[in-house]
């Protein structure tokens, strides 16, 4: 980023990386807690597993995004710069949490979509250890693709477009806007769809309002970083104009998503219980699992349990 940034002052740019540092330390507390609560205060079952997962690969994000923006910083303000070696080992680690937390976060969707329209076979059918085999994979594919994306395609591999970080760039727009993105998308209109038509009284708003959250966090933080990402590796956006500027874009997005979810689960979670049973169901609200004695009832699974389902 620096190298982008010649005879320009460093002050705005360490500000603005500043302020994210910040967010990142929020983020970073919400998360610390969601991760207790399920851990030691909550039974571990399907769903709490890739919450706690979730939590986990936001929380490594934030810790290495916040590293490499305080070095950033250093670097900006005492004009020394770090071995490349050692923002690379960084970036490794901070693409793995922000891209097994993008998989969560699809996991998570398409199972609770599952459980609503499939309830049967999700009541009696579904693996009994689906939840952690998906994790254990989910982690091992992270690992993969962070690897392969900061080795074979560095920065300048990047800069100068080889061959080889080509088919990456084209296998993670492939993996991002024509898998992630339908899923998510489809499973979520599809969750609205069901429990608003099979729905006998009038829907909470503060439920919806929480799928609606989900859709549009995933959307801000995902796509509108893929896509200019991309448009700047083909050239389509001059790099030398908009670099630093999209740096810091997909930085506030990225550390806003990881930070805003555990906020997120209290916010809504809080509106309908009071504030100890608000942060027992933190892990509920958004990410789709039911809630015991609400407002509507869901025949498709438990038609003799007043459930909602996010």
């Amino acid at each position: 980023v620096l190298s982008f940034l010649p005879g320009r002052s460093f002050e705005t740019p360490a500000i603005v990386a500043s302020f994210a540092v910040i967010i990142c330390i929020f983020g970073l507390l919400g998360n610390a807690v969601v991760s207790w609560i399920l851990l030691f205060k909550i039974k571990r079952n399907k769903y709490t597993v890739y919450i706690l997962n979730l939590a986990t690969a936001d929380f490594i994000y934030l810790v290495f995004v916040a590293i490499v923006l305080i070095l950033m910083v250093h670097q900006m303000l005492s004009k020394t710069y770090q071995t490349p070696t050692t923002l690379l080992a960084l970036e490794i680690i901070y693409d793995l949490g922000y891209t097994a937390g993008m998989f969560f976060l699809t996991a998570i969707s398409v199972e609770r979509c599952l459980s609503v329209l499939f309830p049967i076979w999700y009541k009696c059918y579904r693996p009994k250890h689906l939840s952690t085999i998906t994790c254990g994979l989910i982690w091992l594919v992270g690992i993969v693709l962070s690897l392969v994306d900061n080795l074979v395609c560095n920065a300048a591999s990047f800069s100068s477009g080889t061959k080889d970080c080509t088919i990456i760039q084209v296998f993670s727009a492939i993996l991002t806007f024509a898998i992630v993105l339908p899923l998510m998308l489809l499973s979520s209109f599809t969750l609205i769809y069901v429990i608003k038509t099979t729905s006998k009284k009038s829907r909470p708003p503060k439920i919806y309002l929480a799928i609606i959250i989900t859709v549009l966090v995933f959307l801000i933080s995902v796509i509108p970083i893929r896509f200019l990402w991309i448009n700047l590796y083909f050239k389509v956006i001059d790099a030398n104009s908009y670099y630093v500027a999209l740096f810091f874009a997909s930085t506030y997005c990225t550390v806003f998503n990881s930070s805003a979810n555990p906020f997120i689960y209290f916010l809504v979670g809080r509106q309908r219980t009071k504030k100890f049973w608000a942060w027992k169901m933190v892990h509920r609200r958004l990410k789709g699992l039911p809630l015991i004695e609400q407002y509507e009832q869901i025949p498709l699974d438990f038609p003799r349990r007043k459930s909602v389902y996010l």
